[in-house]
C-alpha cells in the first residue's frame, strides 16, 4: 500500500482518513525539531516505530491480523483517546464559531451557497471518518453490544466465520455478552504443564507459575479493547486453584471442582463497579466517569487492584522506569532479575504455589507465567499474551518444541519507557481494608551498576 505524506511534517500515513485526522487534531513537527524525537511508540509485537499511538493501534489490529483477532489496548490508550476527544470538541467549537460568522456574511451573498453546502458535506464526512477511525480499535462511545456487532460484521466479511455461524452469533449476541462466565472459545488450559515438560537443552533453570493458570485469547466478541480483562481472567484462573483465595473469589474451596468457571468480561465490569461503589479507587472511578458496564472502556492494573481489594485480596503495584543513560536493549535487566527473584522466592515460601504477574506497559498488558535462564546467563520471560489467537495455542499443543517461541520474550523486546507489575500478596486484614481504598504504586529503584 502506498503511503501518503504530510506536506508540513513529512510523517507518512496509510490513507487519507489518517492524514485528515492528523491535520485536524495533531501538531506538525518538523523532522529536525528536537521535540519530534521524543514522540515515538514501538509496536509490542514487531517493535516497528510509530509517532502516533492511534496509528500504532491500527497497525497492530490490521498488519498483524493474519489471525481473526488481535488487541493491544489499555488504560493508557483510554487517556490518549480522551485527549483526542477534547481536541476534537475544541476543533468542532472553533469550526462552529467560524461557520456562524461566515453564515452572517453570506446572508446577503447567495453566490456562496455552493461553498457553504460543500463545507457542510465535508464536515459530515470528517465526523464519519473520525467515528470510523475510533471504531476500528474499540475507542468510540459505542457500547459493548454495539462494538461486538461491529466486530461480528468485520470477521464475517473477512470470511473468518461461516454464514451459519454468523447467523447463530447474531441471533444470540446479547445473550453471549451477558453470560457471567467466560466462553471456552477464549480459554486454553494445561499449557503450563506442557511447558514444564519441554527439554531443558541449553536452559539452566526454568520456573513456572501455578499449573492452573489458563491462557485467555481475545475473540471477536471483545476484540480491540479488552486485553486488561483477559489478563485479569488469567490471574483469576490461577487464584481459583489456591485455597487461600478460592473461597473469597468463587465461594468454594480449591479442591471442589463443581464450579471452576472464570468470570466473563461483562461480569468483571460489574465487579469493578461494585468495588467503586464500596469506595475503592475513587480517582479511577472518576477518570472512567463511574461507568464500565456494557462499555468498551479499557482497564489497567488499578481497576484490578480495586476489584480484588473489595474481595479482601491484597495486591501491590510496582513501577519500573528505564534508566535513561543505559542502552535500551539492557535497560530493563533489573526488571528481569526482579521477576526471576519473585518466582524463586515464591517457590521457596509457599509450597510451590506461584501466581502469575500482571504486566502493564504503554500500549498493552500481558501475563508473566515464568522465566527461563540459559546457561549463558540470559533470562527469557514466559508470557501469556491475549493477542495470541487460540489457533496459535492449538498449534503449540501439537508441536510444543517448535512453537514455544510464541510465549518466550527476551530483554531486547522490552523497549517501553515504563513497565508496571501487579503482584498478589495474600489476604487483606480488617484493619488494612480502609487504607486499600487509596491505590498506590511502588517505584523499584535501579540497582547501582
Amino acid at each position: 500500500m502506498e503511503s501518503i505524506e504530510c506536506s508540513l511534517c513529512h510523517r507518512k500515513f496509510d490513507d487519507n482518513t489518517l492524514l485528515s485526522l492528523h491535520h485536524e487534531y495533531e501538531p506538525c513537527f518538523n523532522s529536525n525539531d528536537p521535540l519530534a524525537s521524543h514522540i515515538s511508540y514501538s509496536c509490542p509485537i514487531c517493535d516497528k516505530i510509530f509517532h502516533d499511538t492511534l496509528v500504532l493501534q491500527i497497525h497492530v489490529n490490521e498488519d498483524h491480523d493474519h489471525a481473526p483477532v488481535y488487541t493491544t489496548s489499555d488504560n493508557l490508550y483510554a487517556q490518549e483517546l480522551e485527549r483526542r476527544d477534547r481536541m476534537k470538541i475544541k476543533y468542532e467549537q472553533e469550526t462552529a464559531s467560524a461557520i456562524s460568522y461566515e453564515q452572517l456574511e453570506e446572508q446577503d451573498n447567495d453566490d456562496n451557497d455552493d461553498a457553504r453546502i460543500a463545507r457542510m458535506l465535508q464536515e459530515e464526512e470528517n465526523a464519519q471518518s473520525f467515528e470510523e477511525f475510533q471504531n476500528r480499535y474499540g475507542g468510540s462511545t459505542r457500547t459493548f453490544s454495539e462494538r461486538a456487532r461491529w466486530n461480528l460484521e468485520k470477521v464475517y466479511k473477512k470470511k473468518f466465520i461461516s454464514q451459519q455461524k454468523y447467523d447463530e452469533y447474531k441471533n444470540k449476541l446479547d445473550e453471549m455478552i451477558a453470560q457471567p462466565v467466560e466462553r471456552m472459545e477464549s480459554r486454553s488450559t494445561g499449557l503450563i504443564q506442557i511447558i514444564s515438560r519441554l527439554p531443558m537443552s541449553n536452559i539452566l533453570d526454568r520456573r513456572l507459575c501455578n499449573p492452573g493458570c489458563d491462557h485467555m485469547s481475545s475473540t471477536w466478541l471483545d476484540q480491540g479493547w479488552a486485553c486488561g480483562y483477559k489478563n485479569f481472567q488469567m490471574l483469576l484462573s490461577s487464584l481459583r486453584n489456591d485455597s487461600q483465595y478460592s473461597m473469597h473469589l468463587f465461594g468454594h474451596d480449591a479442591t471442589n471442582q463443581i464450579n471452576d468457571d472464570i468470570p466473563s468480561v461483562s461480569y468483571l465490569q460489574k465487579l469493578i463497579e461494585k468495588a467503586w461503589t464500596a469506595g475503592f479507587d475513587s480517582a479511577g472511578r472518576e477518570q472512567l466517569n463511574g461507568h464500565l458496564i456494557n462499555s468498551t472502556k479499557w482497564i489497567g492494573p488499578t481497576e484490578i487492584m480495586a476489584c480484588l481489594a473489595n474481595l479482601n485480596i491484597k495486591t501491590e503495584l510496582f513501577d519500573f522506569h528505564q534508566p535513561k543513560p543505559i542502552e535500551k536493549s539492557i535497560a530493563f535487566k533489573y526488571l528481569f532479575e526482579w521477576i526471576k527473584n519473585y518466582f524463586q522466592q515464591q517457590q521457596e515460601n509457599r509450597n510451590n504455589i506461584i501466581h502469575p504477574l500482571y504486566l502493564q506497559h504503554e500500549g498493552h498488558s500481558r501475563t508473566i507465567v515464568g522465566y527461563e535462564q540459559l546457561r549463558s546467563g540470559q533470562i527469557r520471560l514466559l508470557i501469556f499474551d491475549p493477542s495470541t489467537p487460540k489457533t496459535n495455542i492449538d498449534q503449540f499443543r501439537k508441536n510444543p518444541n517448535d512453537k514455544i517461541h510464541i510465549f518466550r520474550r527476551t530483554l531486547q523486546s522490552f523497549q517501553k519507557p515504563v513497565y508496571q507489575i501487579l503482584v498478589i500478596r495474600g489476604l487483606l486484614r480488617t484493619d488494612e481494608r480502609e487504607a486499600a481504598k487509596q491505590l498506590r504504586s511502588i517505584k523499584v529503584p535501579i540497582p547501582n551498576t
